[in-house]
């Protein structure tokens, strides 16, 4: 029987190595200080005991700071909210491959810029016509 068994799916699987755990929990108060984690997340990755408990408060984290940035992608016209929904969904199944970072890494406010000067563009010469 695989340590793993106990998990009903592939998500529910520890994703994040101990040595990666030890380090996060080791800058947890320096997370906080310069406003990356809260101090109650600084305190759920301290105790979390098991690693799919670590992972679920990573996974949280995430989320949230996705959802910091696209929300504003929602507000400026960036972004849908069913494309921002769709994120969100990734990143609370456990998604944090390179290519979901590099999407939400789009949404940082100097990045969107040219996106939502673009289809403003667009739907400009949309309905001029």
């Amino acid at each position: 029987m695989s340590r793993y068994s106990r998990y009903h799916d592939e998500s529910r699987k520890p994703q994040t190595g101990i040595n990666r755990r030890k380090r996060l929990v080791e800058r947890a108060e320096q997370m906080v200080k310069s406003g990356r984690l809260t101090d109650q997340e600084a305190e759920r990755l301290r105790s979390a005991a098991e690693p799919a408990e670590f992972d679920d408060a990573i996974r949280s984290i995430r989320v949230r700071h996705a959802g910091a940035r696209l929300g504003p992608a929602v507000a400026d016209g960036s972004l849908t909210r069913e494309e921002a929904d769709g994120f969100l969904d990734r990143l609370r199944k456990g998604e944090h491959s390179s290519a979901l970072r590099a999407q939400l890494r789009k949404l940082r406010p100097g990045n969107r810029t040219d996106t939502v000067a673009g289809r403003r563009e667009d739907a400009e010469d949309t309905s001029s016509g």
